[in-house]
């Protein structure tokens, strides 16, 4: 890539940037203990999540109890999240110094917005994102493009010149539908034969091998 191309980079959160599944995995538990059900094992909660909650409870459990289960996990995710969620090793510094490059930065999450946002403002890094684009912000969810048309709309750039980091064959199949190059990295719970085989348009090993590339 030629120096300064890029000028948009969108970054998936969970397994991208922060580890908040056990967070998540306690939401799962209340949710799951509280209507009565044996609940599912941390791996088991890796494993499943990924489309958004509302798809993810539809599956599980059925469209009845969705709305339910939704409330009970949010409920407890509220109370949990600050402590039980961490940033991935050099995200910090990354961001910082694309930032500090000029490259306007955004995320594209199937996590809900809100908490997405609030993630980000915890640890004090939410003025780095031109946008923070989360379930419940755009009609449809990765991997549709949506997410991705709204954040490239926000920081002014086209898609050739915008990027798309993720740790998913779902993040890779988005930015695919967008039309954006895609970087994943092997951070979350997806295996690296799995994400290469989706075919992004670079396989990184850790986040830092990005900055060679901007």
């Amino acid at each position: 890539m030629k120096e300064n191309e890029i000028q948009g980079a969108i970054f998936d959160l969970d397994g991208t940037l922060i580890d908040s599944y056990q967070a998540i995995y306690l939401g799962f538990h209340h949710a799951y203990t509280e209507m009565g059900l044996p609940p599912l094992s941390y791996g088991q909660v890796k494993k499943v999540v990924g489309l958004g909650l509302n798809h993810t409870f539809r599956e599980l459990l059925g469209e009845e109890r969705v709305l339910r289960a939704l409330s009970l996990f949010r409920k407890k995710y509220e109370e949990v999240f600050r402590e039980n969620t961490r940033l991935l090793p050099d995200v910090q510094d990354v961001l910082e110094t694309l930032h500090g490059r000029g490259i306007r930065l955004a995320i594209a999450t199937n996590k809900l917005g809100r908490f997405s946002r609030e993630i980000l403002e915890h640890f004090g890094m939410e003025k780095l994102f031109t946008v923070i684009v989360g379930d419940g912000d755009v009609p449809q969810n990765k991997p549709n493009p949506e997410m991705l048309q709204l954040a490239m709309e926000k920081m002014g750039v086209e898609k050739e010149r915008t990027i798309f980091v993720g740790d998913s064959v779902i993040d890779i199949q988005t930015g695919k539908n967008a039309g954006v190059r895609v970087f994943a990295v092997p951070t979350g719970n997806t295996d690296r034969r799995a994400l290469e085989n989706a075919r992004p348009e670079v396989m990184l090993d850790r986040l830092p091998d990005l900055l060679s590339f901007l």
